[in-house]
């Protein structure tokens, strides 16, 4: 029959040996002498011998308990400089954070708040995993991902940063050419840009709140939106595209024109997930703070 004894009274014991005697012992850790007698107890019991001579004027080691000490004293000092490392790595704003993130909402957005995270923070290492596709989140051993849509990840924390909407636009050669277009309608016979999974336009007006909704017939048709907007720009028609693009100082924003810029495209919700608010490590919980206090900042109208 194995013996049953905790960690927890190995140390105990270890400390009684270290500060020669109960009462000292009880003065340092708070423990009263009462308890740390009676857990000594247990531990003798559950190795079946007795570890230590003690009486009111007399303390000292019995040959079991000096074998005893000499092999547990080492693996248990060896065990407590291991979880301090691991508090210390989990606590200290530092180590490397692995996130993935859908590849045109980091080209075209994003990525000012991971360049402005990483100058916050040094030495957090980030590594960003770009990409359309939901990656596995666990067996790629992800701390956090952001989600276009609702997440449908279990046992993930869920936390909404942001709304996007989608919008029409064109480039200002292109819509000289076609000349004024003044209701969805007036796209039927227009050159289109689909960027898959969005290819069924839903438009509403925000002021009237009429809704339209078209099948668009595209005459060029990706599963990436930053090549939708390359073909925009390139004058190959109009496209509904993230509003984000439209954002000062984005590339290509000079070239670009809203189209219809009071009918507004699907909203579209931007999710951050991460595991667990419990154990979630210093670095990971500035990263979550810093994304929701940057993307409020920097909110997409």
């Amino acid at each position: 029959m194995k013996s049953k004894f905790s960690l927890d009274d190995m140390h105990l014991f270890q400390l009684v040996v270290q500060y020669k005697g109960i009462n000292a012992t009880a003065a340092v850790t708070g423990i009263a002498p009462a308890t740390l007698s009676r857990r000594l107890k247990a531990l003798e019991i559950a190795l079946g011998g007795r570890l230590l001579e003690r009486s009111a004027h007399h303390f000292s080691l019995t040959e079991m308990g000096k074998s005893y000490y000499s092999q547990c004293s080492p693996l248990l000092t060896d065990l407590y400089s291991i979880v301090e490392t691991l508090e210390t790595h989990q606590h200290k704003l530092c180590g490397r954070l692995k996130i993935t993130a859908p590849i045109s909402l980091s080209q075209r957005w994003l990525s000012g708040c991971f360049f402005d995270f990483a100058k916050r923070y040094p030495q957090i290492h980030l590594e960003l995993v770009l990409s359309n596709h939901y990656e596995n989140l666990v067996e790629q051993q992800f701390d956090a991902a952001f989600r276009v849509g609702e997440p449908h990840e279990p046992n993930w924390i869920a936390r909404h940063v942001l709304t996007t909407h989608m919008g029409l636009c064109a480039s200002k050669s292109y819509l000289q050419q076609v000349g004024d277009i003044r209701h969805p309608q007036d796209l039927a016979d227009k050159k289109l840009i689909v960027a898959e999974p969005v290819s069924v336009w839903d438009l509403q007006h925000q002021h009237s709140g009429e809704v339209v909704g078209l099948n668009p017939q595209s005459r060029f048709r990706t599963n990436d939106f930053h090549l939708a907007i390359d073909a925009i720009a390139a004058d190959l028609g109009v496209g509904l595209v993230p509003n984000y693009y439209f954002r000062a100082g984005q590339k290509d924003s000079r070239s670009l024109q809203a189209v219809l810029p009071e009918w507004m495209g699907q909203q579209r919700p931007v999710y951050l997930l991460y595991r667990d608010r419990q154990t979630v490590s210093a670095r990971l919980r500035v990263f979550i703070d810093f994304v929701i206090e940057w993307t409020q900042a920097y909110q997409i109208v």
